[in-house]
Parts: C-alpha cells; sequence; structure tokens
C-alpha cells in the first residue's frame, strides 16, 4: 500500500504544479487583429435571478459589434419579459425566437436549433452563451481573438463556480469543478463547453449544426465530438472563465448535474469520458486508501494524508492566484470562504468526483431544467416528462 499511496503523493503534487503553472501570465490585456460582426446565441428556459444579471453583464461587453439571437421553447415563457426589456432598450441587437417544445431531442438543442435559423451572412462569428454566468467585460474579446489570429477553429471557456451560499454541499460541488477548470489547456483534450463558445459562421455552416445536432441531448459534448471529426481544433484561453453562481439545499442539487454532465460525456466523447474516469478514480483510490490506513494506525499513511493536505492547501492558493489575477479584489470577496475551505473539502470532492462518474456510467435517464429524458445514443433522444417553467 505504501507504494501506491507514494505514487498517489506524487500525482498530488503534479496536480498543484499545473495549478500554479496555469496561472504564468494570467490576466494580460487581449488585443484584436479585427472587430467582426457576432451573432451571439443564448438558449433560455424560465426566468431567474442570474438571467437579469447576465443580460446585465452581457450589454456591458466592452465590444459592441454584435446583435444577440435569445431562443426559448413558448411565446409564455418567464424568460420572456427580460429580454422584451432588454429589446426595448436595444431593438437591432435582441431578436426572439420561439423554439416550441422539443420532440425526441434536448429543449436546449430545439432552441439552438431554432436560433441558428436567424443567422445571417452579415454574422461574421457565432458565439453561443448560456444564461445563467456572469461573463467579463472583456469576455468577447477573448473569446474571439484565437479565431482572429487563426489559432482555432473553435474557442470555448469554462464555468468558474462562485458559492452563493453557505451551503457545505456547494462548497464541495464547486472544489469539484475546479478539479477540471484549471488542467492543462491542451487542443487534442480541449472540450467545448455550450456556456462559452465560439466560431466562424463558415465553420459552423460546414458542420451543418442545425441537422448534426438533430436528436441530441447536449450541444457542447455533442459539438466536441462533431467537431473532432472533422479534424477542427479547439482552443480553450485559460482567461475564459465566466463566472457561474451556484447555490445548494443539500447534495440533493448536485448530483444531477454533476451525472448529467457525465453522462454526456460518456456517450459523446466516450474514451475522453474513460480516461477522466482512470484519473477521478485514482484521485479517489488515493484519498480513501490514505484515510483508511491513518485510521488504522499506520504510520506510513498519516504522513502521506498530511502531506497530501499541505498540498491541498498550496493547490487553493494558486486557485486564489488565479482569481486575484482575473477578478482582483472583488473576486477574491466572493470566492473567500471557498478557498478558505477547499483544501478541507477536496477529499470528498475528489471522492464523489469518482463515485458520481461510476454512476453515470449506468444511467440512460436525466432530469434537465424541468424535463426528464431518455438517452438511447448520440442522436436518440426521447422527452419522457416535463414541468412548467418558473
Amino acid at each position: 500500500m505504501t507504494s501506491f499511496l507514494l505514487l498517489w503523493l506524487s500525482a498530488q503534487a503534479v496536480s498543484v504544479l499545473l495549478v500554479w503553472i496555469f496561472t504564468i501570465g494570467l490576466g494580460q490585456a487581449v488585443h484584436l487583429k479585427a472587430t467582426p460582426r457576432l451573432a451571439v446565441i443564448v438558449a433560455v428556459k424560465g426566468h431567474h435571478e442570474e438571467f437579469d444579471r447576465f443580460l446585465e453583464h452581457l450589454f456591458a461587453q466592452d465590444y459592441q459589434f454584435f446583435r444577440v439571437i435569445f431562443s426559448v421553447e413558448a411565446a409564455d415563457d418567464p424568460a420572456v419579459a427580460p429580454i422584451e426589456s432588454w429589446r426595448a432598450k436595444f431593438p437591432d441587437r435582441v431578436a426572439l425566437v420561439i423554439a416550441g417544445l422539443a420532440h425526441d431531442e434536448g429543449q436546449k438543442i430545439a432552441n439552438l436549433r431554432a436560433a441558428l435559423a436567424h443567422v445571417t451572412p452579415a454574422d461574421e462569428i457565432v458565439v453561443f452563451a448560456d444564461g445563467d454566468t456572469r461573463p467579463s467585460r472583456d469576455w468577447l474579446r477573448r473569446l474571439i481573438a484565437p479565431l482572429l489570429d487563426g489559432k482555432a477553429d473553435i474557442v470555448s471557456g469554462f464555468a468558474w463556480l462562485v458559492v452563493n451560499d453557505r451551503s457545505f454541499s456547494s462548497f464541495v460541488m464547486a472544489s469539484m469543478a475546479a478539479t477540471m477548470v484549471t488542467v492543462p489547456r491542451l487542443p487534442i483534450f480541449n472540450a467545448a463547453w455550450g456556456g462559452s463558445v465560439a466560431m466562424l459562421r463558415e465553420r459552423c455552416e460546414a458542420l451543418d449544426l442545425r441537422e448534426a445536432w438533430r436528436g441530441s441531448i447536449c450541444d457542447d459534448l455533442h459539438l466536441t465530438a462533431i467537431a473532432q471529426r472533422a479534424g477542427y481544433t479547439i482552443a480553450a484561453p485559460r482567461e475564459i472563465l465566466p463566472r457561474l453562481f451556484v447555490s445548494t439545499r443539500g447534495f440533493g442539487d448536485v448530483a444531477p448535474d454533476a451525472l448529467r454532465w457525465l453522462v454526456c460525456f460518456r456517450i459523446y466523447v466516450p474514451a475522453t469520458y474513460y480516461l477522466v474516469m482512470l484519473g477521478l478514480t485514482f484521485a479517489a483510490a488515493g484519498w480513501i486508501a490514505a484515510l483508511l490506513g491513518t485510521l488504522s494506525g499506520h504510520s506510513a499513511a498519516m504522513l502521506v494524508l498530511i502531506s497530501a493536505f499541505a498540498l491541498a492547501v498550496l493547490r487553493s492558493a494558486g486557485r486564489a492566484v488565479i482569481v486575484a489575477r482575473l477578478w482582483g479584489r472583488s473576486g477574491l470577496d466572493e470566492n473567500r470562504r471557498f478557498l478558505l475551505l477547499d483544501a478541507m473539502v477536496t477529499p470528498l470532492a475528489a471522492i464523489l468526483n469518482a463515485a458520481y462518474g461510476w454512476y453515470a456510467l449506468f444511467m440512460r435517464r436525466i432530469t434537465w431544467a424541468g424535463i426528464t429524458y431518455e438517452i438511447l445514443g448520440p442522436k436518440q433522444t426521447r422527452v419522457l416528462s416535463r414541468r412548467p417553467s418558473m
């Protein structure tokens, strides 16, 4: 067991080093070669406080040449009222599409496919965004810069979870997500995240996403698989981390989001899923072995456990540097409690990541935004039930 624990501790040290490498040069200014016109597509269902915050941050971008295509499932969706309020302010920059109820595909997919029909030749770049994030003012500029420089075919970011309450489960959820955010950004492993994606309109049309997404449940990981088959490169600049404020009422709120993402990972990019599961299982097994060894009086296990917690503190310090360089003092204030608790919840976050990953291996049904689906294949989705938008 000692050899395994030492190997695991070495891997923990490498993971901490990668977080600190992630901080190097972070937050540098971005300069654009041109200012193309963008079509920002936002699929929305229901109205919540974070959608209002998203709208404020979206229309406060330091990039002027964009319009927004909002897509909802029905004309009486609660999200329509705030959209119309912003359309009154910017009538030439806001469009609203009624997609209708999804049949044999995800509702978000139905909304996105309907919105894509309203992209025009005047739109040089297509951007996809989620309406529950708070993008920084330079989000659009950073998102399109690699496209203009010819460094990638698709550019994406990842969500940085900000705990918006004092629930223990929220801190664990944020730690679980942070594990994925600070991994090395290598084109061969990069995946698109639907909350923040950009591509040239010509690339979007070449992929024929309106047809390719038909029958799907997942926009981003399906896009990842489609792009990989087409030989496209996906860039994921480190600075593109739209903040996602989360609140939970217990681990019952954590599991559905984690499992939905992992199920989609397994269905659309299975090879990457199994590689990720190998890493998650190894990380969880090390914490379990170190904890059990310490409880049984194994001195080597105790030393490894103490060292692992020390490394977790260093990892949290690296995450604090990321926060400070991207969002300054206000970011540190928003993340203070999480950064202080992060090292303590790291073992549980690692164990839950692995447990959810293994459980997702056997799942075919997920619930997303009040709709329960059965997933039979990458383009085979059945709507089983739905509840009204809130």
